[in-house]
């Protein structure tokens, strides 16, 4: 019980050495709240509902450049524009296109090649290009989540086209037949098969249902998935600067002289440790807590369906950050170079963590987003607890995950929080 008690007293002082620094203030909370409101405020307007019911009230608007002459450009093109998030505008050219997103009136862009039909009937890999403008992350990857999903359907039909004909032209069956029956025969036949293809879809063997908690609608919004994005990830930034904060505290205190006073007095003293580790934690969950109510009361951003995984990420994020602020504060010798570690190490932690690699997809009106960066940058980023903190944030707002869906990003938070500590422990002096 002494332990406890002393414990919380050492925090208790440490908390009003930090409260009354109104600089470590400004950075621990305001900092990151304008960080998010740079990048999530051009969204902040688009507020109307995006529902798991299929009905979708967004407004996207896209540039399309149609340059391909055949069938399939014109009927990607009527694909898209019967798509409700989607506002079409056309371009004459491919550059023209790429001047409007670069001046921001849309935030992409759409150019089908003049090949498309052609690359498709040979049965040969076309692509179509999409330009994104970088300030407006979350309409483009929606946009090209609702691409992709629409290329997929054109790809399949494609594939059943090229079977049917090649099936004709090995077995000859119309070589006798005029060039126009012959067409006329095979868009019967596709026409036939497509039909079994939709009613296949539409009455499948197995029937997969998701439903959201209590059989409610989640609603999201343009505004709430940019700030779903932006302030998680400029949290979990800001939440590792507390390891310069941390680190100098550790150093001051031991050019005061504070430990050897302490360790002089009838405590154990692990009693320091535990104090500083409380006080540091319980600034985390402060900066959370104020600023996803921020997000969550002003922006539309959701909290998810999950209080105790926010619960649970939060305090592996917050140990993780205070044990590495405990292991710069063992190894530095004066406070100016623990200040400029910890600042080091905040910054190069969170690029390495791949912290713009988003992809949202949006489907039948639900939008599902991933953090996965990609390539030697993923195996990178999976060596900082940021990327595990900033994944495990977006699947609980997001995608409704729920506790045990990010158990792994848990448990590598605790991994780093418990490899910091032991090292801080096996490197910390007392004098």
């Amino acid at each position: 019980m002494d332990v406890i008690r002393y414990s919380l007293r050492v925090a208790r002082k440490d908390l009003r050495i930090i409260f009354k620094d109104r600089g470590q203030l400004f950075v621990l909370f305001l900092l990151p709240l304008l960080f998010a409101l740079m990048l999530g405020l051009p969204y902040a307007a688009e507020r109307d509902p995006l529902t798991t019911s299929g009905e979708t009230k967004l407004s996207i608007k896209t540039y399309f450049v149609n340059e391909d002459k055949g069938p399939y450009g014109a009927n990607l093109e009527e694909a898209l524009g019967s798509i409700q998030p989607l506002h079409i505008l056309h371009a004459v050219s491919a550059d023209q296109a790429d001047e409007k997103v670069a001046a921001g009136v849309a935030p992409a862009a759409i150019i089908i090649p003049a090949d498309f039909s052609a690359s498709i009937d040979a049965n040969q890999p076309t692509k179509v290009r999409l330009i994104k403008d970088p300030t407006h992350q979350a309409a483009a990857q929606a946009l090209a989540g609702i691409l992709n999903e629409v290329l997929t359907e054109f790809s399949v039909r494609a594939e059943v086209e090229y079977g049917i004909r090649a099936v004709y032209a090995q077995t000859g069956a119309l070589q006798a037949v005029e060039p126009e029956i012959a067409r006329a025969l095979q868009a019967q036949t596709m026409g036939a098969v497509w039909t079994a293809v939709q009613e296949i879809r539409q009455n499948p063997a197995i029937l997969v249902k998701r439903q959201d908690l209590a059989g409610e609608q989640r609603l999201l919004t343009v505004s709430g998935i940019a700030f779903s994005i932006t302030i998680p990830m400029f949290s979990t930034m800001f939440a590792f600067f507390l390891v310069s904060f941390m680190a100098e505290s550790i150093i001051k205190e031991k050019e005061a002289g504070s430990f050897r006073r302490l360790m002089a007095a009838p405590i154990h003293r692990w009693t320091v440790v535990v104090g500083k580790t409380l006080a540091f934690i319980g600034v985390v969950f402060l900066q959370m807590l104020v600023l996803f109510a921020v997000g969550s009361i002003f922006f539309d951003m959701p909290l998810g369906d999950s209080p105790l995984g926010l619960l649970a990420i939060t305090l592996v994020l917050a140990l993780a950050a205070t044990g590495l602020g405990m292991l710069v504060g063992s190894l530095a010798r004066t406070g100016k170079q623990a200040g400029n570690i910890g600042m080091l190490l905040g910054f190069v932690l969170y690029f390495a963590s791949g912290f713009f690699s988003f992809t949202v997809n949006v489907s039948d009106g639900a939008a599902n987003v991933s953090y996965l960066p990609e390539g030697i940058r993923f195996y990178i980023s999976q060596l900082t607890p940021h990327a595990h903190a900033i994944e495990g944030y977006i699947k609980l707002m997001l995608n409704g995950a729920g506790l045990m869906d990010i158990l792994p990003n848990i448990l590598a938070l605790f991994g780093f929080a418990v490899l910091f500590f032991v090292l801080a422990m096996w490197r910390f002096k007392y004098d």
